[in-house]
């Protein structure tokens, strides 16, 4: 027989499903170089499970260890600190497999799969996510219940099921458990920067890159309203400013500006109430609605009018604003005056001058923006794959050659004309529109839906105003959202096809994907963010809390669960049977109308024998019956398949026909076979 020590083939099965469940998470964070290694300990394990090959010489666990440090510390170079440690778990998961032999050595890779399932959150937050990180924790369970079975009970099955039964005994002390603990804050911090790719706007843009985002589907953030909804050509939902222009590309100003007390303003227009669920950017701003005036005290408003957070946004997050829409009255400091009329000098010669020209035969800003915007009206075409701008002067390229273009390239265009005439301005990126969820009444805004605007300021009001060229370009844009407006581009959703195909569209599945989006949306505001309404939940429950309660709340429900386990156990009727002799009364019983069945010491071989004279049909599969047990119970060498067939032969003499008799057992008939 096998060391009891030694591994059975029902762990090394359960093993390698666990391996592969745990690692599925991190498919999108590792890198490429690690499936490999994945694909090399893997199969040399099974080849060695199998007989075929030895375990690797400790050179060569040594050279692959090595190469691993060596991996893993060029990649901490380019990723993050997070991703690198996750690599290191994974690569230690991998590795141990080249040595692993015994009990203790499973056991550490066990509890590295437990580590893992809990690092898995820090990449996905999820209702899918929560459900199959159960189902990791029942695997991994089930194989450390295999590691300390015995080699003779063989049912692949039987542990799965208990780890199923011991979360399930589990989940009312889990849930009180979450329910009245306090969420608190980690003893030390990390570097929680998983590595993931951020899709969304950046701190620079040039006027192609917002059609960029238009190729995905990808949720930027979601918004509720308590209260009236504003309608769909005035949902601009504001992201950052851009104020300084290189000829090329707009980029944000020196972070000291963020330093500067908020300008005494006041805003004129309706106020809007809403709560944001907004998903991890990897940057420090926040979106709102138009002008936030009221926010959480973790978010400031900055001179520009936009929200940015203490730190950058890793993680899913969700606030609070009011918002109002309207003329943002502003006096201009010198210094920001000057900010806001900054450009290049000695380019794009051809708009300079015609801004000059305009300004000179305008009456005033209003009259100025009229005719620019009238401009953009004549013959220019809004497209989402417009021509490259090679030249030294992209605004002269775009406003006198080309003249196709994407909302950036309008908004670009419109700050560099309005400041060639000494207007001060900025662009506005964000999004507009967003798909709203009847069945919630949220609206879900996509990377599509990214938008650029541009704000001018007035000197005449001391106003600053909302100009969209986008309104007299594409007038569609601001009516219809960008999914029914670009759905004849080829580039429209290139990166998600199953929206591009309209797959997600049609009657039955939208309505499919609408459910699920509304229940993954109250997931994110009542499980991730929990900790926030966690003392009302409490008062609900409770009323007065009190230490008493809390104690009862805590006792009550593991005392019903603790009870439900007693009795099972009291309940139980003696010792657990060995199947096999549990397989053997089944045929007893089947027997005993006919007075066949197993006397007291006799041995499954005589009991066989006297069957099969019993039964000459069946002769040959009692003898195999008696083989199979002697080889089960005594041989050296265990075949997992020997446990089935002889379960295949109980099966089959149990379905003799029997006619019964009086007990005397020399007065005995039989019908035959069924």
């Amino acid at each position: 027989m096998k060391p009891l020590f030694q591994l059975t083939r029902s762990s090394m099965v359960w093993l390698l499903i666990s391996i592969l469940l745990v690692t599925i998470p991190f498919v999108s964070v590792l890198p490429g170089w690690l499936y490999l290694l994945a694909f090399l300990t893997v199969g040399w394990r099974l080849m060695v499970h199998s007989g075929r090959w030895n375990f690797p010489h400790w050179s060569v666990r040594f050279g692959l260890l090595l190469a691993v440090v060596v991996g893993l510390l060029i990649e901490l170079r380019s990723g993050s600190v997070m991703a690198v440690t996750v690599g290191l778990l994974v690569s230690a998961f991998l590795l141990k497999l080249t040595e692993m032999y015994h009990r203790r050595d499973a056991l550490v890779v066990l509890y590295v799969a437990f580590l893992l399932t809990a690092c898995s959150f820090l990449f996905h937050q999820s209702i899918p996510m929560a459900l199959y990180a159960l189902l990791c924790l029942i695997v991994v369970t089930a194989c450390l219940n295999t590691v300390y079975r015995s080699q003779q009970n063989s049912d692949i099955w039987r542990p799965l099921k208990h780890a199923f039964t011991l979360y399930m005994q589990a989940l009312p002390i889990m849930l009180v458990l979450f329910l009245i603990f306090p969420r608190i804050g980690p003893l030390w911090q990390v570097d929680m920067n998983t590595g993931q790719s951020f899709t969304g706007l950046s701190d620079s843009m040039s006027p192609g890159d917002v059609s960029q985002l238009t190729r995905s589907a990808e949720v930027a953030f979601r918004a509720r309203f308590e209260g009236p909804s504003p309608s769909e050509n005035q949902r601009y939902w504001r992201g950052l400013t851009y104020d300084r222009f290189d000829g090329r590309r707009w980029t944000r100003s020196d972070q000291k500006m963020t330093t500067l007390p908020d300008p005494e303003i006041s805003i004129s227009g309706q106020a809007y109430r809403y709560q944001i669920v907004m998903e991890a950017t990897g940057q420090p701003w926040r979106y709102g609605l138009d002008i936030p005036t009221d926010y959480p005290a973790n978010i400031r408003r900055i001179p520009d009018l936009t929200i940015v957070g203490n730190t950058p946004l890793m993680q899913r997050a969700q606030y609070q604003l009011v918002s109002q829409s309207g003329l943002v009255r502003e006096q201009l400091t010198g210094d920001r005056h000057a900010q806001y009329l900054q450009l290049p000098p000695q380019s794009n010669e051809q708009a300079r001058q015609l801004a000059l020209k305009w300004k000179a035969e305008s009456a005033g800003t209003k009259n100025y923006t009229d005719r620019l915007m009238a401009f953009f009206a004549s013959d220019f075409r809004y497209t989402l794959k417009p021509p490259k701008l090679l030249t030294a002067d992209p605004v002269d390229q775009f406003l006198f050659q080309t003249r196709r273009g994407f909302c950036g390239h309008f908004s670009s265009a419109a700050v560099f004309m309005l400041r060639a005439a000494g207007i001060p301005a900025r662009v506005v990126g964000g999004y507009l529109g967003g798909e709203l969820n009847p069945l919630d009444d949220t609206f879900t805004i996509r990377q599509y839906e990214a938008h650029a605007w541009l704000e001018y300021w007035d000197i005449q009001d001391l106003s600053w105003h909302r100009l969209d060229p986008t309104s007299v370009v594409a007038p569609m844009r601001l009516e219809q959202s960008a999914e029914q407006l670009f759905r004849s581009e080829p580039s429209f959703l290139a990166d998600a096809l199953m929206m591009r195909n309209g797959f997600l569209s049609g009657s039955v599945l939208k309505q499919l994907r609408l459910r699920y989006e509304a229940m993954n949306y109250g997931w994110h505001r009542w499980v991730l963010n929990f900790h926030q309404q966690q003392s009302g939940v409490l008062q609900q429950l409770l009323g007065d809390i009190s230490v008493v309660k809390i104690l009862l709340l805590i006792l009550v429900p593991g005392s019903l669960v603790l009870l439900l386990v007693a009795a099972s156990l009291l309940l139980r009727q003696g010792p657990r049977k060995d199947p096999l002799l549990k397989a053997l009364e089944r045929l007893d019983k089947r027997l005993e109308p006919a007075g066949l069945e197993r006397l007291r010491g006799e041995t499954v071989t005589q009991f066989a024998m006297r069957l099969s004279n019993s039964f000459p049909p069946l002769a040959h599969e009692f003898r195999e019956l008696a083989r199979c047990y002697e080889l089960i119970c005594y041989a050296e060498s265990i075949d997992p398949d020997l446990e089935q067939r002889f379960n295949t032969l109980i099966r089959l003499c149990c379905k003799v026909t029997l006619k019964p008799v009086n007990r005397n057992r020399d007065n005995i008939g039989v019908d035959g076979i069924r």
